[in-house]
């Protein structure tokens, strides 16, 4: 069954919508590129950090483990918010080199980052365009 919104509630609701929206598609790209991201140590892996309007520079420290993916690390914010751009990224030294060179036998495919990135617009353009629709 169709949900029934007033008309002076269609405004609130998309807003609503979109931020949930805004809210999954950065936290499923946090969640990719810890995924995909080459481990030894694990350092690497667990020093993705999201910023907003704004890249931050964050490094986990030699404390770090190979296992698990952990939850999104947001650095300067609380909630993602419409109008605000989210930057996801990893500040270490060597980050350029294990994503866009074949410079870690961990990391043979290189662009990855590039390529969910990628993957991640087309499917946020898809949802938005569902929200559209149902709003």
């Amino acid at each position: 069954m169709a949900r029934r919104i007033r008309i002076d509630q269609i405004g609130e609701f998309a807003s609503d919508q979109y931020e949930q929206l805004l809210r999954s598609t950065v936290f499923e790209t946090d969640k990719r590129l810890k995924e995909e991201s080459p481990v030894d140590t694990g350092r690497f892996r667990i020093s993705w950090a999201i910023g907003q309007n704004q890249q931050i520079d964050y490094d986990a420290g030699p404390q770090s483990s190979p296992s698990g993916i952990n939850p999104p690390r947001r650095l300067n914010y609380q909630q993602e918010v419409l109008g605000n751009v989210y930057h996801i990224s990893n500040s270490l030294p060597y980050a350029e080199r294990l994503a866009y060179q074949a410079w870690s036998k961990q990391a043979p495919n290189p662009g990855w980052p590039d390529r969910i990135a990628a993957e991640m617009a087309k499917w946020a353009r898809s949802e938005a365009d569902r929200i559209g629709r149902s709003a």
